[in-house]
């Protein structure tokens, strides 16, 4: 009889799921706060993390706080575990550029998934300003000794920050052009609307296509948008916002496509997360590109070969990710 029970517990041993025997792995996955994009997408990814297979049984924790400016410092110090950034701040953090990251480098972050949601830096200009001006260009324009009216979002958003580097790389600076009377910050609620009563010429912005308040101002507003020159696309590109064509029709006004900067969104892991744990929600997340894609239509234009090469993921693959992006021969 006791042969027969050991026989029996052995055949049931050997019909119980892998993930019994699976090492556990709690993760902090970092997003923002509840209604921003990134927390949606948290929950969904977290949810694909966890049903993964592999060597380890993954649970995942999304902490609703965080942000753009934050979540690369928290995933680089380890009060994450992984988190969702703009490539371009996780390179300002990285190598500790601007006043928000100067002396506190947090340069122990990866790149898992790249290319998320691409969002384009634009420089949209009312085209009766234009045509008034004769100023057809963005260097043109902070060149002028008297240069257009910018809007802007307020401090805590990105676009301040792309806006100052884009006047760097004309030896301006923000500051510079606030003190010439030429920069107004703003709630995006106002922006269209100072558009429409012509108390603004220029909108820099920095979204994805069909951002809602670029939408409306393209929509109530006859738009053009404004060229930036190569050297100013460099210097963007040393800063992590590398170029790209933003898509021709993307927005009315817009003819043909749009030579601009592009900030992918991406997401990034601690340096020290073990590499098969990497591999493994790597994998799985890839593998569920067409679930991501259904339930959040924002990000139905990732395509994760695409995310794996170094214009969308901008910073250095984590170990783990690049193996899996190897055996798909999609990275040498």
């Amino acid at each position: 009889m006791d042969h027969f029970k050991k026989v029996a517990a052995a055949a049931a041993l050997s019909v119980m799921p892998l993930a019994v025997f699976a090492d556990p792995v709690q993760l902090r996955l970092i997003s923002q706060e509840p209604g921003g994009s990134w927390y949606s997408y948290g929950s969904t990814f977290g949810e694909i993390i966890e049903s993964s297979e592999g060597a380890h049984q993954i649970s995942v924790e999304v902490l609703p706080r965080g942000g753009g400016m934050t979540n690369p410092v928290a995933v680089s110090q380890g009060a994450a575990d992984l988190g969702f950034v703009s490539a371009a701040a996780a390179v300002w953090a990285r190598d500790g550029i601007g006043e928000e990251f100067e002396g506190r480098e947090a340069n122990n972050a990866r790149a898992i998934l790249g290319g998320l949601q691409l969002a384009y830096t634009t420089i949209a200009a009312r085209r009766d300003y234009v045509e008034r001006s004769g100023l057809t260009t963005f260097d043109e324009m902070v060149a002028s000794d008297n240069p257009p009216r910018f809007v802007l979002k307020p401090a805590g958003s990105q676009v301040p920050i792309i806006a100052n580097y884009m006047f760097e790389a004309l030896d301006s600076s923000l500051e510079d052009m606030r003190s010439r009377g030429t920069i107004t910050q703003i709630s995006t609620a106002q922006i269209a609307q100072m558009l429409r009563d012509s108390t603004a010429d220029v909108y820099i912005e920095n979204s994805p296509v069909g951002q809602a308040t670029m939408s409306e101002v393209t929509l109530t507003t006859p738009m053009v948008f404004v060229p930036a020159s190569q050297q100013v696309l460099d210097h963007m590109a040393q800063l992590g916002a590398p170029e790209a064509d933003m898509p021709e029709g993307s927005y009315p006004g817009q003819e043909g496509p749009y030579r601009t900067s592009m900030t992918p969104t991406i997401l990034i892991a601690n340096a020290d997360m073990d590499d098969e744990v990497a591999y493994q929600l790597t994998r799985a997340l890839v593998e569920q590109q067409e679930r991501i894609a259904e339930t959040f239509p924002a990000l139905a234009e990732w395509d994760p070969e695409s995310g794996a090469q170094p214009d969308q993921a901008v910073i250095d693959l984590h170990p783990g990710a690049a193996r899996y992006y190897r055996e798909r021969g999609w990275i040498e």
